[in-house]
């Protein structure tokens, strides 16, 4: 720990002799902010007094445990003020002192005279020291130092000027922004924007202690600031912020409604005590320097202004910034204020959604902890902000997201140079309010390349195939880390992949070389009903997709039993896989088109391995369940999948939203439809009307908690 010291100084005689003035060194200490670079220090009293004498002189020198950082207003001499109390009033004495070092200040020469009652006071105000981000709750001490003519003593020497703390603290719905499709009104107003359904993202900014967020004072070139930096977002995004930010305490708080406030551009009333409004200010640099507010508050008294103006933020290559300026606040109440970032982006035709991400700081932001004639005045370091639910209390409230991750075992196995790929299928869901953005990231312990996740971000609920190829990899076990990202309010999880690879089945014995022939290929295998889920299940419909499949004559066996064709083509097969293989872990499949026999390959094979079909969803009266059709709550739901458990070996359920169905109405083999499975089920009664999510589940007859899901597919619920 540094310490800084305000020492005084005396000649050896008069040090040795009984000083006439005696001073008693207190201090006025202030919170400071860590984050900051030109602290404004709590006031130096020295309270003296005098047997004799009317005249005092000498200098006097400060040592501070950190950096002064004032501004340098000529031949090295700053703005800080020592006054004296004298019987002609209170007058400044010493000048201007000098930076006589980093750390030092020193008043040189000063004299006054000494009041009648021979009792004065000696005041130094306005010291600014760069602070420590990493270095909370550190005191700040002045260690004072006296020299010159006249015996001068100093007691209860050094003193505590400020202690640091923590002074930006945030709360958001969305750091990161995953940007999708978003119309914008035509009056681009707070009111216009949240009718129109424009999506958003909040961020919550909050004072770590009370008079954090300060206006302007004099001798600054600004208020506090505070800065939000844009970065990532795609060519064609437009972003807008309000102009003016009404706080916690003003009449009505700026809120787009995602933080447990209704949504409101903002209402503010001038009050003597002062309530937090921030301003946008610019044009700035990119530190968040320079520009004026462009809001003035009224006097206080005024009647209320009702804020609904938003102001379009310039972005290049994806980025930009909002700087607002504090402009009123209230010294003695913890403030908070909510920062809506409003999106317009048209939708993004067959993309990968791109994830954004805004940031929260002070401003303006600078590495400068020294005196200077140029740099801004306050001026803060580069930090990120620490949550603020802890201290306002709502780390539990329902409008913060919370993560939750429904994913199976992820183990798999699979034989060595084998293609295709093997899935299993993730649950993401929102568990609570407010909009959720994740990223999913996978970290290899061993090999690489060898775990793909499909989608990789998205927002809220959303159903992750988690997909292992082991074409690549040698006869071992391979592991990997795959882990889903919510933010630091929903949370993390992590989840360890294994893949076991093993050595490949032998093969049918060598044949003597034939003549070259144009034999079938298949390159992907799958479930018929969303060909990215594997194992196949027999009884169940399965596609495969290649090239040289179709022929007049199509045959395709599983270890020598035949399936059911029901359609080839040249690129594609859809078929029942026997029945007869039930309980098997892997077959050998040959395709035999118009007497062209394809190599053999294993394909692995599963008790359950289901999927839902696109359109697989009625509703009682048989109509397709779709947004503009949902099903009443109570009455019946017809799911239509493949890839369930025959009846004689496994049990079939199903699961919407948050409701496990364990006893369907029906669950079997869909009447005139071969391959196909039908649920039927009753929605509960005491759902709310929603869009939700429906699955089915296959598990063994004697492990019944032991069961496989298919990826969940939306379904529309009303009341």
């Amino acid at each position: 720990m540094k310490w800084a010291f305000v020492i005084l100084t005396l000649p050896g005689a008069l040090a040795a002799a009984v000083a006439p003035l005696t001073c008693d060194a207190t201090a006025d200490p202030v919170q400071l902010r860590s984050e900051g670079l030109t602290e404004r220090v709590g006031e130096i009293v020295l309270t003296c007094s005098a047997l004799s004498g009317d005249t005092v002189t000498g200098s006097l020198t400060l040592f501070l445990s950190a950096p002064v950082t004032n501004k340098i207003i000529g031949a090295n001499s700053v703005d800080v003020v020592m006054t004296a109390e004298t019987d002609v009033g209170t007058v400044p004495i010493g000048g201007s002192p000098l930076l006589t070092s980093r750390n030092a200040l020193t008043f040189g020469g000063f004299s006054f005279q000494l009041p009648v009652s021979r009792v004065t006071h000696l005041r130094i105000i306005n010291i600014r020291v760069a602070n420590n981000p990493s270095a909370n709750r550190r005191p700040v001490t002045a260690l004072l130092s006296t020299s010159g003519a006249s015996s001068i003593g100093i007691r209860n020497n050094p003193v505590t000027v400020g202690v640091t703390d923590r002074g930006l603290l945030a709360g958001s719905s969305s750091a990161r922004i995953v940007c999708l499709g978003s119309p914008l009104p035509e009056e681009l107003t707070f009111s216009g924007l949240i009718g129109k359904g424009t999506r958003f993202a909040s961020l919550r900014v909050t004072e770590g202690f009370p008079a954090a967020f300060e206006r302007r004072l004099a001798g600054a070139n600004t208020g506090v600031r505070v800065m939000v930096r844009y970065t990532g977002f795609p060519a064609g995004a437009r972003l807008f912020v309000p102009r003016v930010i009404a706080g916690s305490n003003s009449l009505e708080q700026t809120s787009a409604g995602d933080l447990g406030l209704p949504a409101s551009g903002g209402r503010y009333a001038p009050a003597s005590g002062g309530s937090l409004l921030l301003a946008l200010a610019g044009p700035t640099d990119a530190v968040g320097a320079g520009g004026s507010p462009v809001y003035t508050p009224l006097p206080a008294g005024s009647g209320p202004v009702y804020f609904d103006e938003m102001s379009e933020v310039a972005l290049q290559g994806g980025a930009g910034i909002a700087v607002y300026e504090v402009m009123d606040s209230n010294a003695f109440t913890l403030e908070s204020a909510q920062i809506p970032t409003f999106i317009g982006l048209p939708p993004l035709q067959g993309e990968t959604p791109v994830v954004a991400s805004a940031t929260l700081s002070f401003a303006p932001l600078s590495t400068l902890a020294d005196a200077s004639s140029t740099a801004p005045v306050p001026r803060f370091a580069d930090v990120i902000p620490e949550l603020d639910c802890s201290l306002l209390g709502d780390c539990r409230a329902t409008y913060f997201p919370k993560l939750l991750v429904d994913a199976p075992a992820l183990v798999f196995t699979a034989p060595a140079a084998t293609p295709g790929f093997y899935s299993k299928h993730i649950r993401v869901l929102n568990d609570s309010g407010g909009l959720m953005n994740w990223r999913a990231t996978i970290s290899y312990r061993n090999g690489t390349g060898w775990l793909r996740a499909f989608p990789d971000v998205g927002v809220n609920n959303a159903s992750i195939t988690l997909s292992a190829h082991p074409e690549q990899l040698a006869v071992g076990r391979y592991e990997a880390v795959f882990t889903v990202d919510a933010g630091p309010v929903a949370g993390t999880r992590a989840f360890t992949v294994s893949l076991e690879v093993t050595a490949a089945p032998a093969g049918p014995p060598a044949q003597p070389p034939q003549p070259t022939v144009l034999l079938p290929v298949v390159w992907q295998t799958g479930n018929a009903a969303n060909t990215g889920v594997l194992p196949l299940t027999p009884g169940s419909l399965a596609t495969l997709k290649g090239t040289r499949l179709g022929g007049r004559n199509v045959r395709v066996t599983f270890n020598d039993v035949p399936a059911i064709v029901l359609f080839s083509s040249e690129g594609q097969i859809n078929l029942v896989v026997p029945p007869e293989l039930a309980l098997l872990s892997s077959a050998h499949m040959v395709i035999n088109a118009d007497g062209n026999i394809s190599a053999g390959q294993t394909v692995p094979l599963a008790l359950a391995a289901p999927a839902i079909f696109t359109a697989g969803i009625l509703n009682q009266d048989g109509f397709p369940n779709a947004p503009n059709n949902p099903e009443l709550v109570g009455r019946i739901l017809q799911v239509f999948a493949t890839g369930l458990p025959l009846d004689r070996i496994g049990v079939i359920t199903a699961k919407i939203h948050d409701r496990e169905i364990t006893t369907p109405a029906y669950a079997g083999a869909a009447p005139g439809l071969a391959g196909v499975q039908q649920v039927n089920f009753t929605i509960p009664d005491d759902l709310p009307a929603m869009a939700s999510e429906v699955l089915v589940c296959g598990a063994p007859l004697s492990s019944p908690a032991e069961r496989t899901c298919s990826p969940p597919v939306q379904v529309n619920l009303t009341r």
